[in-house]
């Protein structure tokens, strides 16, 4: 028999036969297993509803609902008995894991409280991060019975929260409270999480003491530093009553923080406003007024006389728990806002005070 001639033509041949052979094999067994997969898959889900949840006599599945939330959508199931809401479970996700995305099944009852927690997905390292499951070990249970609203910080005790991390897993367990805390947010506060940062038409009005005028109508901008910052007087007649400065700080943990900061005739803080952030979910956006109460340590103070700095910095300010970062670069643009205040003309040496009675 004679041998075939080896040749370019054949070799690409043979190639391309084998291409072919290879990719109808992997089509035919995606479309064997693909069936079965999902079938799994909703096994495990459905598991994990009635694993998180109390007791119900509805289908979840057939009335879940979801929510767009920043970087993708949280989906709920809710739990009823007897016509009544037991609970809901929320299919939430984290993109903060060791090895990438977690996925969890958080169930919450209608106050909530934290009914049970089971893990969907993950690639977190055997042995270490996959602690994170359920059936290997009892992380998920010092979540159980507790409710966020009620002094339950969900963070790790390094982050200064309640939980427990596991074992040289802190960015596993770190991520796992992020997790379950869009969850919460998304449920119990639907405003916090779709929550839009004001306007700077709203943020003047919240800033400034009460005023007669248009703020934005008579703004200005000038040069302190090398940046541009724009200016909005509040005044009632001929009175000025007090002023707003937007003002940026140098960066943050992701970028620079743009606040809307107001003053009264002596300097004093009026009022605080987050324009613009990048900062982490959970974390460095509780910079934010609608998810923490940090703003209100800088109302009544005076930067001319008060160390607004947060307290490692040697200041008077508690920076919120897991985001020194974001809390320094907060309290810069506070400080950047009350020099401008106090320099309303650099070229003539002019002070703001000269307006006011």
């Amino acid at each position: 028999m004679a041998k075939r001639e080896s040749t370019f033509f054949n070799m690409v041949f043979a190639l391309l036969v084998i291409t072919l052979i290879a990719s109808a094999s992997l089509g035919f067994i995606y479309e064997l297993t693909k069936e079965p997969i999902e079938a799994a898959r909703t096994a495990r889900k459905n598991s994990a509803i009635n694993s998180v949840v109390p007791d119900f006599d509805n289908n979840p599945v057939e009335e879940q609902y979801t929510m767009e939330v920043a970087g993708g959508e949280l989906v709920f199931y809710p739990a009823i008995r007897d016509g009544e809401l037991v609970g809901t479970a929320i299919e939430t996700f984290t993109n903060r894991g060791f090895s990438g995305e977690i996925i969890l099944m958080v169930g919450l009852l209608p106050d909530g409280t934290i009914h049970g927690i089971e893990v969907l997905e993950h690639r977190e390292t055997p042995g270490l991060g996959d602690k994170i499951e359920t059936g290997k070990s009892g992380f998920h249970l010092q979540f159980e019975g507790n409710n966020p609203a009620e002094d339950f910080q969900v963070r790790i005790r390094q982050d200064g929260g309640d939980v427990d991390a596991i074992t040289a897993t802190t960015i596993s367990s770190r991520a796992y409270c992020d997790a379950v805390m869009r969850a919460w947010n998304a449920y119990m506060h639907d405003d916090a999480v779709t929550y839009e940062l004001p306007s700077r038409e709203e943020a003047v009005e919240r800033v400034l003491p009460p005023f007669g005028n248009n703020p934005l109508r008579e703004d200005y901008r000038i040069q302190y530093l090398g940046r541009a910052y724009n200016i909005f007087p509040g005044r009632r007649g001929r009175t000025y009553t007090g002023v707003a400065v937007e003002s940026t700080s140098d960066s943050g943990y992701i970028a620079p923080v743009r606040l809307m900061v107001g003053f009264d005739y002596t300097g004093t803080i009026s009022g605080i406003e987050v324009l613009e952030h990048s900062e982490s979910p959970n974390y460095g956006d509780l910079i934010e007024n609608a998810r923490s109460n940090f703003y209100k340590q800088f109302i009544g103070k005076n930067p001319g006389e008060d160390q607004i700095r947060i307290k490692e910095d040697g200041g008077i300010i508690d920076g919120v728990s897991g985001a020194t970062t974001s809390s320094r670069a907060y309290c810069h643009a506070v400080r950047a806002a009350w020099e401008v205040f106090m320099k309303k003309d650099l070229n003539q040496g002019k002070l703001y005070p000269e307006y006011f009675p």
